[in-house]
């Protein structure tokens, strides 16, 4: 009796991604309403709707009161003369 051959699995960008162009979102939250926005990490997704869903649970390690996440490309670096500025991140 011979062993069923093994099923290998791929990977389908189109489905599992959404495209073959992955979107990135920065993710920013808060703890409380006196707490300033912070920027917590990043998540790949392939709509701003699953953003929000990676966000919440890849950064659920606290109770945030507040979290946005902010498409990568829209963050737009503040610059001086031709020097970028340094952001203090909390």
């Amino acid at each position: 009796m011979s062993e069923p051959a093994a099923v290998r699995k791929t990977f389908d960008p189109e489905r599992e991604r959404g495209g073959l162009t992955p979107r990135y979102y920065e993710v920013f939250a808060r703890k409380s309403s006196d707490d300033h926005l912070a920027h917590v990490g990043s998540v790949e997704a392939p709509n701003d709707d699953l953003a929000q869903v990676r966000a919440w649970y890849i950064y659920d390690q606290h109770s945030w009161k507040e979290m946005c996440v902010v498409p990568t490309e829209a963050i737009i670096p503040v610059r001086i003369g031709k020097h970028s500025t340094r952001i203090k991140m909390a």
